[in-house]
């Protein structure tokens, strides 16, 4: 783990990667529908990021959501999790503490990004519906129970069960289940 933890770190993984880009605070806002004033408290690491928020940020920077928590990721290397060519899984806790992530995304992946996440019964997601333009999602229900809204729809998904989401309409989801809720996130460029 770098000197830096949580929301510094994410702060300045964000930072470091719009300046590669060559790109503004203005930019990033205007890409990514979040305020300058929040992007710069969140690079300074003045603030904890919300799951939606990064999954902005990494859409607006061409880059998977795990690049951007790279360094505030704790590797649980073991048999079950090393696959050919891929090394161990990352493992994050959110800052909030609410999300908890794998990162299962092979590190030369260009166009495609999958998350296995975790919500505790009782759960949801604590921002507001949120939508983004560049990504195509698919959610797969490993474990459990996902309740997810889209826009005026709302759609219980069980274990198996999967669901194409349009990214353009604001969506939130919760765990309405009696235990923990596991599920594929599968994102891609388009």
């Amino acid at each position: 783990m770098s000197k830096l933890d949580g929301p510094e770190q994410i702060g300045a993984e964000v930072r470091s990667a719009r300046k590669k880009r060559g790109m503004t605070l203005q930019q990033l806002s205007e890409q990514t529908g979040l305020s300058i004033g929040y992007l710069s408290m969140l690079e300074r690491g003045r603030s904890n990021p919300s799951l939606a928020s990064l999954l902005r940020i990494a859409g607006a920077l061409n880059l998977p959501m795990s690049a951007l928590m790279a360094d505030s990721t704790i590797s649980e290397a073991g048999p079950s999790d090393e696959k050919p060519g891929n090394g161990p899984h990352q493992h994050a806790v959110h800052p909030s503490g609410m999300y908890r992530d794998r990162f299962i995304t092979p590190a030369d992946a260009k166009t495609i990004q999958v998350l296995e996440a975790i919500l505790e019964p009782g759960d949801q997601s604590r921002v507001a519906p949120y939508k983004h333009d560049e990504e195509e999602e698919l959610i797969l229900v490993l474990d459990g129970e996902l309740e997810f809204r889209s826009g005026e729809m709302t759609r219980l998904l069980k274990q198996g069960e999967s669901l194409l989401v349009d990214p353009r309409i604001p969506h939130s989801y919760r765990n309405p289940g009696s235990i923990a809720v596991r599920w594929l996130w599968i994102s891609a460029k388009v």
